[in-house]
């Protein structure tokens, strides 16, 4: 049965949509890799900023770039994230002194304040590394967040999943060829070639 011209048309329209979703897919996946392995080789990685303790210059729900140095390194202005002994969210101010370790070489005693706060933390932090602020951007954060979302990971697993079998999945009707067979013969009935009569004399 021939299929009309509608048909073939949306047939066709639907495997190169199909297609370009494949290839948007396998673009994002590149570039994530990229992204994570670009990272990782930088030591480069991203907060989210959930209080407003450097407002006004980074509100809530700002997303940095940050990146690791040594502790050494950082200069009073600086904004730093650190890990806090007592607790195992970091915190990210403003450097307002650095003090050399005379223990050690390779660690320093930072002060942090943060922008919005009236004193300095109340505790100074003995660290041998930091994450340095390279820049942020606002309101970028509760994409961030959403995107992390378990739910989220799900549904885009799930939906990859469906794309790629949809994609794969046999046609209905479709034969597989087999290998040395020519189609275009099948059908032809194989002509009978008769067998050879035996000779006989003559009287």
């Amino acid at each position: 049965m021939r299929r009309s011209s509608g048909t073939v048309a949306l047939h066709r329209l639907l495997n190169a949509g199909k297609e370009t979703a494949l290839t948007a897919l396998a673009v994002a996946g590149c570039l994530s890799l990229l992204a994570v392995a670009a990272g990782a080789w930088l030591g480069v990685s991203l907060i989210v900023f959930r209080t407003g303790s450097m407002s006004p210059g980074i509100e809530p729900g700002a997303v940095a770039v940050v990146r690791e140095v040594p502790a050494t390194s950082l200069q009073p202005g600086d904004i730093a994230t650190v890990q806090r002994e007592e607790s195992a969210l970091p915190v990210t101010h403003r450097v307002v002194a650095s003090e050399a370790d005379p223990a050690n070489a390779q660690k320093v005693l930072l002060t942090l304040k943060g922008d919005a706060n009236t004193t300095e933390d109340p505790v100074r932090y003995h660290v041998e590394s930091a994450k340095k602020l390279i820049f942020a951007v606002p309101e970028l954060g509760s994409w961030v967040m959403r995107l992390q979302s378990p739910w989220l990971m799900g549904f885009t697993t799930v939906a990859m999943a469906a794309l790629v079998t949809v994609t794969f999945w046999p046609r209905k009707g479709a034969r597989p060829e087999t290998p040395g067979r020519d189609s275009s013969k099948e059908g032809v009935p194989v002509q009978q070639i008769p067998k050879e009569q035996a000779p006989y004399d003559s009287a």
